[in-house]
């Protein structure tokens, strides 16, 4: 995703593999070898943007031959076909990759902040490293001796006939566990699943890094009393202990308590017996190939210490080493728990934004945009909601913004909204330049998305425009703002310092152009903030109508006077009750 981007950017680029095929994590992982992105190829519609919105596993280009749906009809695809399309789309775009290259150390100039890159077979400088490395390391439980009792996922069997009447614990509450489970509770005595937090599904949070249906057929047996179990224990304050040729559990503290109680006395609860403890706690990043940059001569021996994500700002910047920027999967860094930056269907639209980013602030080069006549704002906003995939898949994240020039709306989209207090740099200008903007995101309700919630309440629809902002489903929601927006923090869904606020109403079908419910209350909207008569269309306006659908509204089917500057002589007055909805339906396809 990093590399195609600097390829369309014609930018000076190595990308440096330490294994022999791009997507090497995929070649292992999942061990179940069933990937939990969706591969929806059919969604009754032919607009490419829409599509992209159901498409969780193509990487964004300008080849329509390139998309995942070509190499996958399975809803949740096998991992080998993950790997053949990463293969060609490598192939097709001419990436260059230097296979077989471990970074083995990594320099820093004090003076212009460059880097020096010693690996097992060149020697690089550069400007700018950007790591895209993933998080690959295991997360294992902090002490060490626990270890040697515990197999890990990337080498545990997956082979459901060697548990076949076998008791096991699984540590860990996430996909990989469930997974695990999934595939081998049909063959076992029973299956455990411990971690010191509660399950948390998808369904219930919204976010796609917690337990997916297609994984969690366990808690099925649970709550169907079958022996299988939900444990909530923090594994680092457990005691493993190896009796004969099975292991038990017990609490650290309990287990001090129990020394010296009497032989009968069982009020001492131990977990187990257990044949197999396997560990399926998920990954983190792997820090060393920077720890020169980041510890000081006193810790010379010491790696730096292993986290989830490493510390950035929205920006994608290391916050501890200049001039070092993230891509990909640790880029979720910045939103987990709140958005898709962890997966391909987000970290490609974060990769994308890294590229204008680093564009504007080394070349000069704006952030892309295109030109809107004002009074044809209303129905761009419209198709733009009903397709844009971006601030679909990062909700909450990515944005559109609509910068206003006079008689001429200029549109920025899938800007992160942790930057948009640093649009000024973004756009090349000036930062005292004053600013009317309106920023259109994609959100869910305040209070929908929670562990223990229940999303499928009866209740859980609102369609009236009056309601909207008590909506529980993805929708629209449009902040207007006079100055420059303020900064907010990594991982929060709130933007601070609207003047005004809409929110539209939610969408089965996320069609959100409706006459009544929609179109209506944005047009209101956007005439009350800008304080212009939005009951008139463009000339501009009618001629992208006849372009795009086989016939005109009423008002463009009028004869034309005039042409030229957004004008009262260049527009034309729309009643509302001559606005048909199907003047909608064909403008704002999909």
């Amino acid at each position: 995703s990093s590399g195609i981007n600097a390829e369309y950017g014609g930018l000076n680029y190595i990308l440096i593999e330490r294994n022999t095929v791009p997507g090497s994590f995929y070649e292992l992982y999942p061990r179940r070898r069933m990937l939990i992105s969706i591969n929806k190829r059919n969604t009754g519609e032919t607009n490419t943007e829409f599509n992209m919105r159901h498409d969780w596993n193509s990487l964004l280009s300008d080849d329509p031959t390139m998309l995942f749906k070509y190499y996958s009809k399975e809803m949740f695809p096998p991992a080998d076909a993950l790997l053949e399309y990463l293969h060609d789309y490598v192939t097709r775009f001419k990436l260059r990759i230097h296979y077989n290259t471990n970074v083995e150390q990594v320099t820093q100039e004090e003076t212009d902040k460059s880097f020096t890159l010693f690996t097992s077979g060149h020697v690089y400088s550069c400007k700018y490293v950007v790591a895209s490395t993933g998080i690959s390391v295991m997360n294992n439980p902090r002490d060490v001796a626990k270890r040697e009792h515990i197999e890990g996922y990337d080498t545990v069997s997956h082979d459901p006939a060697d548990y076949e009447g076998k008791k096991v614990l699984i540590l860990g509450k996430g996909n990989s566990a469930f997974e695990t489970a999934d595939l081998i509770y049909g063959h076992t005595d029973f299956v455990h699943l411990l971690s010191r937090d509660r399950v948390k599904l998808s369904w219930n949070t919204h976010y796609d890094g917690d337990v997916r249906g297609v994984n969690n057929q366990l808690l099925d047996t649970y709550q169907l009393k079958s022996l299988d179990g939900i444990l909530e224990r923090d594994v680092n304050e457990l005691i493993i202990k190896k009796k004969g040729d099975k292991l038990f559990i017990y609490d650290e503290e309990e287990e001090k308590e129990a020394e010296g109680r009497a032989a009968d006395d069982d009020s001492f609860v131990e977990l187990g017996p257990y044949d197999k403890i396997i560990n399926c706690m998920g990954f983190n990043y792997d820090p060393r190939p920077f720890r020169n940059l980041t510890k000081g001569a006193e810790e010379e021996e010491e790696d730096p210490p292993i986290t989830k994500y490493p510390s950035m700002g929205w920006d994608y910047q290391s916050d501890t080493i200049q001039n070092l920027y993230y891509a990909g999967t640790i880029t979720h860094g910045t939103d987990k728990r709140v958005s898709s930056g962890g997966f391909i269907h987000g970290f490609r639209y974060s990769s994308r934004s890294l590229s204008y980013v680093l564009a504007a602030r080394n070349h000069g080069i704006r952030w892309p945009s295109e030109k809107v006549p004002l009074h044809g704002i209303t129905s761009y906003i419209l198709k733009r909601m009903n397709e844009m995939n971006g601030p679909y898949q990062m909700f909450y994240v990515m944005t559109d913004v609509y910068l206003r020039r006079g008689n001429t709306v200029e549109v920025f989209k899938d800007v992160p909204n942790g930057l948009l207090h640093k649009i000024h740099e973004l756009l090349v200008e000036p930062l005292e330049m004053s600013r009317d903007l309106v920023v259109v995101r994609l959100e869910y309700g305040k209070d929908y998305s929670k562990v223990g919630g229940d999303p499928f309440r009866k209740e859980r629809t609102e369609l009236e425009p009056a309601r909207a902002h008590l909506c529980n489903f993805i929708h629209p929601v449009l902040y207007h703002f006079t100055k420059t927006p303020r900064a907010v923090p990594i991982r929060t869904k709130a933007l601070k310092g609207e003047q005004h606020k809409l929110h539209l109403p939610e969408d089965l079908y996320t069609d959100f152009a409706t006459l009544k419910r929609h179109w209506v209350p944005l047009n209101n909207f956007i005439g009350s903030i800008w304080n212009v008569d939005m009951s008139y269309v463009s000339i501009e306006e009618c001629l992208l109508q006849h372009l795009t659908r086989a016939g005109m509204s009423v008002q463009c089917r009028r004869p034309l006077l005039s042409v030229g500057h957004i004008d009262r002589s260049n527009v034309r007055k729309i009643p509302d009750w001559e606005l048909s909805q199907k003047f909608l339906d064909d403008f704002v396809t999909k």
